[in-house]
């Protein structure tokens, strides 16, 4: 747990620095339009201090930021949870909408808490991941980068992986995109330069773009009424039916 916690650590300090800064920035611009369309009353982020503002300008009321670090940059808007990742402290089937922005690339059981995700979920209600691409710039600068470091000590899971997880956990896609065409050159005049990348990648390779970010909604599975059928056979046998006398009326004299 202790090994987990520290790369959470290392992670946030990363997104406050200039590449961290430049992944938030490009979330920040799509996620907004994103989820303009979806509604409810709660949005759980799980992840780190510096991801807040992913849920700063969303429309939905109550937003619960739930991380084990220590939250020193607390909003008025947004409540702070902290807690493990391995037992989410809410109920089952009580949030809107819960987003995973890159926590999963840096736990050893990734997959004990997307179930733990999914279980907060309502019914019809929605999940969001983001993750870094393995076949993009990103997912190649990873190979030869030193592995002890951040974003590149992650284990970058495959979109079609975690679609899979979802299809498991009865969640259907209901929207998919990559984002993050430049690559990852982190000196901020050439990045800044190389901002054109950004409208030439969703035209020329789509599928190479540095992140991914899956929508998924939980489906609700129908009440089927169950016919019972009666399996018993009506004996043949007859009751007699009993006649019952008819009272005679007598005349009285008056």
């Amino acid at each position: 747990m202790a090994k987990i916690f520290r790369k959470i650590q290392q992670l946030d300090r990363w997104l406050g620095s200039f590449p961290g800064l430049c992944i938030l920035d490009v979330e920040k611009k799509i996620l907004p339009s994103l989820l303009a369309s979806y509604y409810g009353n709660q949005i759980v982020l799980i992840g780190t201090p510096h991801q807040q503002p992913l849920i700063k300008s969303n429309t939905i009321p109550n937003r619960i930021l739930l991380s084990p670090l220590f939250n020193k940059h607390t909003q008025d808007t947004i409540h702070n949870v902290e807690s493990d990742l391995t037992e989410l402290p809410i109920a089952s089937g009580s949030v809107d909408l819960v987003l995973l922005p890159h926590i999963l690339e840096y736990l050893d059981n990734p997959r004990q808490l997307f179930g733990e995700a999914c279980r907060i979920v309502k019914p019809e209600g929605h999940i969001i991941i983001c993750g870094f691409n393995p076949y993009s710039m990103w997912g190649l600068r990873k190979w030869y980068s030193k592995h002890d470091k951040i974003p590149w000590s992650g284990n970058f899971i495959k979109a079609g992986i975690v679609k899979k997880w979802l299809a498991l956990a009865d969640f259907k896609i209901t929207r998919q995109t990559r984002i993050l065409y430049r690559p990852p050159i982190f000196y901020e005049k050439i990045y800044h330069h190389l901002k054109f990348l950004e409208w030439l990648g969703p035209k020329c390779y789509a599928p190479l773009g540095g992140i991914y970010i899956l929508i998924a909604q939980a489906k609700v599975i129908p009440l089927t009424p169950i016919k019972l059928s009666w399996k018993q056979k009506i004996s043949d046998v007859r009751l007699p039916v009993i006649g019952i006398p008819r009272p005679t009326i007598r005349n009285h004299p008056l």
